[in-house]
């Protein structure tokens, strides 16, 4: 068992080893992107959109789909030029300077990363809870447990959990496919539920509606960001990350477009719109209660999955910002017998459990909790991953000549297109959700302080150490 403490007295080394391949790459692409939000967020659209057609549904994932793919190319050209631990905060350290980048790391740990990885281990005992009851507390029980075994699996050794990665990415996979395939091979396709395509509605505004669907679907494709904090563990990352982002981005669109038109062949729109576990119900609908039961399985491969890959790529972003003396000096040790970013997965993986137990007691309901974490991550994500594709801007005019092994396709309007939607949606977020996103926006700000009072101590003990 690893060590809690975050102090070692011995020499250690600070720069990780690349064992990993390009098809781990690609794995903890669709690994990261394919987790809870298929599941978990289908009805949540369709609660908003239903009123409009089946058209603007289908419309809203392939559209964020290929929007993250514009974002994923601009990633590409950006993780080529730094192929170093951190990913997005390198990015913004090197566009904007070390205050936006810091920035990105404190809500990183505060919000994104450590949210997402609870929101997906809530996510993966309310699945079990089709399986086997359990009370409110229970689930956040098993939630927590989650979290404390892959964070001990991530620090005994990267690739193991690059390993526990790849074998469940080929098991979700395997079970999307299932739920694409069987309404037609079982002869229970009904493309009646797809009208109609387009209709008017007085009920509310398309584009308050619009919003709201936007919000949902950018949690199923959160994760797009998540290859490039594990750059410096990646052979050839000048090819490999490219490639890996192409490859695992076209499989997750495709995934996802084809997986909600397999729903709603078998689900009405409204019965959609009214489903918390839309991969249950359709498989229940199939096969009986049984059915339920096993796409529950399914569903909790995925989410335990998407936890792991989370839970290895964030806390490369905390190794990385020790390194720049943001963060204390013990974040940036690797461990010397298992060569892992130890203290910093550790760090990591006690401010997550903070984070379930803290919205398991505000919450009564865990799809509840589910949707908070969710949410206030999306928020924080929209505003720092508009900035970090939004530096290949700002590096194409003041780094001209660096080495760019990769370029954006198209160049400059796919990187346009991300930061236009993902505007779009924040200001939808902050007038639909203000109160909640106001706390997400205070933690931002503390940031601010921290950094201010680490720059006062670092200027006052320069003198004193030449």
């Amino acid at each position: 068992m690893p060590s809690p403490e975050l102090t070692s007295t011995e020499p250690v080394a600070s720069t990780l080893p690349r064992v990993l391949s390009l098809w781990d790459g690609v794995g903890i692409v669709i690994g990261s992107i394919i987790g809870s939000g298929i599941f978990l967020k289908v009805g949540n659209v369709d609660a908003a959109l239903k009123m409009f057609g089946f058209g603007p549904i289908i419309g809203v994932w392939a559209l964020v789909g290929l929007v993250t793919l514009c974002g994923s190319l601009a990633l590409g050209e950006l993780a080529a030029m730094f192929p170093h631990a951190g990913g997005p905060y390198v990015y913004l350290r090197e566009a904007y300077g070390r205050l936006p980048a810091f920035l990105w790391g404190w809500t990183e740990f505060w919000v994104v990363r450590t949210g997402s990885v609870g929101a997906l281990a809530c996510a993966t005992a309310l699945y079990l809870n089709q399986i086997v009851p359990l009370t409110h507390w229970g689930q956040g029980c098993v939630a927590i447990a989650i979290v404390v075994s892959l964070s001990t699996a991530c620090v005994i050794s990267t690739r193991w959990s690059a390993s526990i990665q790849n074998s469940f990415t080929v098991i979700k996979l395997l079970f999307l496919a299932g739920i694409i395939v069987l309404p037609i091979v079982m002869f229970q396709a009904n493309v009646s539920h797809w009208s109609p395509v387009f209709q008017s509605s007085t009920e509310t505004s398309f584009w308050q509606a619009l919003g709201v669907a936007f919000i949902a679907v950018m949690w199923p494709y959160d994760g797009w960001i998540n290859l490039a904090p594990v750059a410096e563990d990646l052979r050839e990352p000048h090819r490999n990350v490219p490639r890996a982002l192409a490859i695992g981005m076209a499989v997750v669109v495709t995934v996802y477009v084809l997986a909600n038109l397999s729903y709603h062949l078998v689900l009405t729109m409204d019965q959609v719109a009214e489903t918390k576990t839309i991969a249950a119900d359709m498989f229940q609908a199939l096969f009986g209660s049984t059915g339920a039961k096993l796409a529950a399985v399914g569903v909790m491969c995925s989410t335990f999955g998407a936890t792991n890959s989370n839970m290895l790529c964030g806390p490369r972003i905390y190794f990385a910002m020790a390194r720049d003396g943001l963060l204390p000096g013990s974040l940036q040790q690797v461990h010397t017998r298992w060569k892992t970013p130890a203290n910093a997965i550790i760090v990591q993986c006690v401010w997550t459990v903070m984070l379930i137990v803290l919205f398991y007691a505000w919450k009564s309901d865990p799809k509840a909790a589910f949707d908070g974490l969710t949410d206030s991550v999306i928020f924080a994500g929209l505003i720092f991953y508009s900035l970090t594709v939004g530096a290949v801007y700002v590096l194409r005019v003041t780094h001209p000549r660096q080495d760019r092994p990769y370029r954006t396709w198209g160049y400059p309007v796919t990187p346009a297109l991300l930061i236009g939607v993902y505007c779009f949606a924040l200001v939808r977020q902050l007038i639909d959700q203000g109160t909640q996103m106001v706390s997400v926006m205070a933690l931002i700000a503390s940031g601010v302080v921290y950094y201010a009072i680490m720059s006062v101590r670092r200027r006052s003990s320069t003198p004193a150490q030449s």
